[in-house]
C-alpha cells in the first residue's frame, strides 16, 4: 500500500505523470461540435492544473508554470479560465456534476438502501481517484470569494442531504442498522475523501482491492444484520 502514496515532485517533472493534450485539432474527433471541443480542452487543462496544485502546491503554482505545463501561451490559457481560483471553481463543477450523476442513477435503480449505499461507496471511490476531483476535494478551502465558498458550502450540503436519504431508505427497509444519518454520512465522507490523498492507481493496490477493502471495512459497520 506504501506504493501508492505519491512524494513530491518539481514542477518539470509532473507533465511526465499525466497523458498532456495540446490546444490544437490534433486529436480532436471531426463530429465534435464547436463547444464539445472547447470542453475537451478545458478537461485537459483542469488536469494539468490539478496536478501541478498537488504537487507543487495552489499557492505556488502560477499560471505561467499550468501553460507551460500544457505547452500553450498565458494569453491562450485566458480563454478557458481566468485565474487560479476560477480553475478550483471550475474543478467543483466537474465534481458537482459528475456526484450527483452518480446519486441520480444509484437512487433510480431498485434495490434496498443497503443496496444503494453499497453502489454509491464504490462509484464514488472511482471519482475521487479522478486527479480533477482530487484536487478539488484538497483544495475546496482555498477559495477566497465569499460567493464561491457560499455556493460551494452549499453544493456539498445538497450531496449529503441526498447520502443521508439512501440512509434513512435502508433505515425504514430494514436493510441499514439504525442510526443517526448526520453522523454517518459525515463520517462516510471524511473517510472516502481521504483516498484521494495517498492512493495513486500507479501504485501496488489495485482500484478493485481498494474498492472491497472500503466497501468490507465502512458498509459492515452500517449493515443490520438482525
Amino acid at each position: 500500500m506504501g506504493n501508492n502514496i505519491t512524494l513530491g515532485y518539481e514542477i518539470s517533472k509532473i507533465g511526465k505523470k499525466i497523458k498532456k493534450v495540446k490546444l490544437t485539432k490534433t486529436g480532436l474527433k471531426s463530429n465534435m461540435n464547436r463547444e464539445e471541443k472547447r470542453q475537451l480542452k478545458l478537461d485537459a487543462i483542469l488536469r494539468h492544473a490539478a496536478a501541478a496544485f498537488m504537487e507543487k502546491g495552489y499557492y505556488k503554482t502560477s499560471l505561467d508554470d499550468i501553460a507551460r505545463l500544457h505547452n500553450v501561451t498565458k494569453p491562450t490559457l485566458y480563454y478557458y479560465v481566468k485565474n487560479k481560483e476560477d480553475i478550483l471553481i471550475k474543478c467543483e463543477d466537474v465534481a458537482s456534476v459528475r456526484i450527483n450523476g452518480l446519486l441520480d442513477q444509484v437512487t433510480a435503480c431498485a434495490g434496498n438502501g443497503f443496496v444503494q449505499l453499497e453502489n454509491f461507496i464504490r462509484g464514488y471511490i472511482d471519482i475521487i481517484t479522478d486527479d480533477i476531483i482530487r484536487c478539488h476535494i484538497r483544495h475546496r478551502g482555498q477559495r477566497e470569494d465569499k460567493a464561491a465558498r457560499n455556493a460551494s458550502l452549499k453544493m456539498h450540503r445538497g450531496i449529503e442531504h441526498r447520502v443521508r436519504e439512501i440512509f434513512i431508505k435502508g433505515m425504514e427497509d430494514g436493510s441499514i442498522r439504525d442510526c443517526n444519518s448526520t453522523i454517518i454520512a459525515i463520517l462516510l465522507f471524511d473517510a472516502l475523501n481521504g483516498i484521494s490523498a495517498w492512493y495513486r492507481d500507479e501504485g501496488e493496490l489495485n482500484h478493485e482491492e481498494l474498492v472491497q477493502q472500503v466497501l468490507l471495512l465502512v458498509t459492515e459497520g452500517v449493515k443490520n444484520k438482525v
